[in-house]
């Protein structure tokens, strides 16, 4: 017993120090860069001339270039800090903007362009919905009020080309809609009885 005593001890250390070791966490897996995505505006009152901007582009690599698809035309444009930008008068048409060794996209335009900025208001206020619907009720419910009622932000944020009324109506609902469930999630799982 007395020699099996030191062996079961140090067997216990390895256990538990391999155990630690498995247990440690792995560092987080880095954001995924925004995919780049561009839009093709007609110029009010010029029906010849367009402006073309985009977004998830890489100001390190420099200029973004314009390649009119359907004709001669093309340009290009600076990249800000946050990955967007957008171009001067550029001949109306089709277009595709892409980077040396970077990002690339066909831009989009008329009611396809509009059917994506509609989405993705969507999306983003549907998002922006649940997140503070959760914050909001898990606030009232650790302060003890339990018996809350949603009330709704609905300060919608546009970006760059903005959604029609039909799009921004549908925002409007998914954000609701989102900030109440998440609302009444976040008060059912801090209310407990």
């Amino acid at each position: 017993m007395t020699l099996f005593t030191p062996l079961m001890a140090c067997s216990l250390a390895i256990g538990a120090a391999a155990t630690g070791w498995a247990a440690t966490p792995k560092a987080a897996p880095a954001a995924a860069p925004a995919v780049a995505a561009c839009f093709v505006e007609a110029k009010a009152g010029d029906a010849t001339k367009a402006i073309v901007s985009g977004e998830g582009f890489d100001k390190a690599k420099g200029k973004v270039f314009l390649d009119q698809t359907d004709g001669a035309g093309g340009g290009t444009a600076t990249v800000g800090d946050d990955g967007k930008f957008t171009s001067g008068d550029v001949p109306a048409g089709k277009y595709k903007a892409f980077q040396n060794s970077g990002a690339s996209a066909n831009c989009l335009g008329g009611q396809e362009a509009q059917d994506a900025i509609n989405q993705k208001l969507i999306t983003a206020e549907r998002q922006r919905g649940a997140k503070e619907g959760f914050t909001d009720g898990k606030a009232l419910a650790q302060a003890g009020t339990c018996d809350a009622e949603p009330k709704l932000n609905n300060n919608q944020n546009f970006h760059g080309l903005v959604p029609n009324a039909a799009g921004k109506k549908e925002a409007k609902d998914a954000h609701d809609q989102a900030y109440s469930s998440a609302f009444n999630a976040a008060l059912k799982r801090y209310c407990t009885d």
